[in-house]
């Protein structure tokens, strides 16, 4: 009885807010988000000549240029997979280049490959996840695919064996490219003990483990090595 006269007070109280107009308080949503930042560190061997040891050599980090950040994506390992809505991509082909080199999208989702170039490219992919040839097309042309299968899709060109770029296919929402400055973030995520991966084109998976707390900000950064030659 005292749980049905409360229910009674609970609607009232969402009536009387919308007659008079007002937006009921939304519920509270059980999750939570995970933001960071990547960096991909290339030790460098330099010299540092001091008084003591005017020729000792010791190596010292160094970081990527900028732009290979935007050759990340930050995702949630093992998901749930969840009905997403496709999106639209495009990998443009210009100066003998895929750009961008690495595009992330829903399964569903349709990528387009215009050509730019003033030549013909042929664009291709033996991926197990989607395997595709789009034939030789000029300058001006554009040709689509649509990615049905979440995994890895290596795209090359025909014509040009040193042009490569990567379609990451995901069949939930956790994942995001990072921005010039190497920020992200994943929003909305289920709480609990979760494995966020930072993937790199030529470098892997990078994976680090965190605790997920409803309600809260978690604050995880990523510095990709990269093997010294």
């Amino acid at each position: 009885m005292q749980g049905m006269r409360r229910g009674g007070v609970g609607l009232l109280i969402v009536a009387a807010a919308a007659a008079l107009g007002a937006t009921p308080p939304a519920p509270v949503q059980d999750t939570a988000s995970v933001r960071g930042q990547v960096e991909i560190g290339i030790p460098v061997a330099i010299r540092r000549p001091t008084s003591a040891y005017p020729t000792r050599t010791v190596p010292t980090p160094r970081l990527a240029p900028e732009s290979e950040r935007r050759n990340v994506v930050v995702y949630l390992r093992d998901a749930t997979p969840q009905a997403m809505k496709p999106v639209r991509a495009s990998i443009r082909q210009r100066d003998e280049t895929f750009t961008p080199r690495v595009v992330a999208v829903t399964v569903g989702s349709e990528v387009e490959f215009p050509n730019d170039d003033p030549i013909y490219h042929n664009v291709f992919s033996l991926s197990r996840a989607r395997s595709f040839n789009l034939g030789r097309y000029p300058r001006g042309e554009s040709r689509r695919v649509r990615f049905d299968r979440p995994g890895v899709v290596k795209v090359f060109c025909e014509i040009h064996s040193h042009m490569s770029a990567t379609v990451m296919v995901f069949d939930h929402p956790w994942f995001t490219i990072p921005d010039d400055a190497g920020r992200f973030e994943l929003p909305a995520l289920p709480p609990g003990d979760r494995q966020i991966t930072a993937w790199h084109e030529r470098l892997g998976d990078t994976t680090v483990r965190v605790r997920v707390e409803s309600g809260r900000t978690i604050e995880t950064d990523f510095v990709l090595p990269v093997p010294e030659k």
